[in-house]
């Protein structure tokens, strides 16, 4: 099969889906688009960029993935992970906080990390590297804030942008790079990509998903022996959250099969 034939397949997948979609692929042998500009509520993909900005810091010598961070009460906030279940008391270090924030998608340790490094420098980061139709523009479990109009909005091509931040010799070292795509590997969450391939090989998926009340999200770097390729599957407006997950699970093990 040819990637002009597989194209057309993964296309296929959300082809009928209900609300907006905005998908995007950066392959060794194409790219595959679908409203690939188009914004929309990003979920728990904006973690992306805050992990890119954290370790750009790291970088400058600004911060250390080894110093403590305490998460302040008004930071403790319920929904994804596990830190607002423990005791308030706990020190985190940097490493810690970033790898919940993605691993175990946590808000507490996302909306400490939005403090740390800053919401300006986040925004200023994703534009740096191209991603102009996203923007940071609340904190996880904000409802105030949505209430005001203001959301968290990602692209399917800014997202694919900011994954190839780790694995491209621009904003980030080399060792800031792998550690970034370490922490991606561990996804705990493999119920869209992943959830049609039956035996999928270890160490090769590094990815991040996100959902909300008629959002599915995966994105991510599938690490192939042709080179990497970055995905961004990004569904909203769904009447049923499912239907998102099933286009997402099959255009996942079409990307799969072919490079492999």
């Amino acid at each position: 099969m040819q990637f002009e034939q597989v194209k057309e397949k993964i296309l296929e997948c959300f082809h009928g889906l209900e609300g907006n979609q905005s998908i995007s692929i950066i392959a060794p042998d194409g790219e595959v688009a679908l409203q690939a500009d188009q914004p929309v509520s990003s979920a728990s993909i904006i973690k992306i960029a805050i992990m890119l900005e954290a370790l750009r810091q790291v970088d400058d010598k600004q911060l250390s993935l080894e110093q403590v961070v305490k998460i302040d009460a008004v930071n403790h906030v319920g929904g994804a992970g596990v830190i607002t279940l423990l005791s308030i008391d706990h020190q985190w270090t940097l490493s810690d906080l970033l790898k919940l924030m993605i691993i175990s998608s946590d808000n507490s340790a996302t909306n400490q990390l939005i403090d740390l490094v800053g919401e300006r420098n986040i925004n200023h980061t994703m534009k740096k590297a191209g991603a102009f139709h996203s923007k940071l523009m609340r904190k996880m479990m904000d409802r105030n804030a949505l209430k005001d109009g203001k959301d968290n909005m990602m692209s399917g091509k800014d997202t694919a942008i900011l994954l190839r931040e780790y694995v491209s010799h621009h904003l980030l070292s080399e060792a800031s790079m792998e550690w970034g795509i370490d922490v991606l590997l561990q996804q705990q969450f493999k119920d869209k990509f992943p959830s049609k391939i039956p035996s999928m090989k270890e160490n090769i998926l590094a990815h991040k998903t996100g959902e909300l009340k008629g959002v599915e999200h995966d994105a991510g770097i599938l690490l192939t022996t042709k080179g990497p390729v970055i995905y961004a599957f990004l569904t909203a407006g769904l009447l049923e959250n499912r239907y998102g997950r099933e286009a997402i699970a099959n255009a996942g093990r079409l990307l799969y099969d072919f490079y492999q």
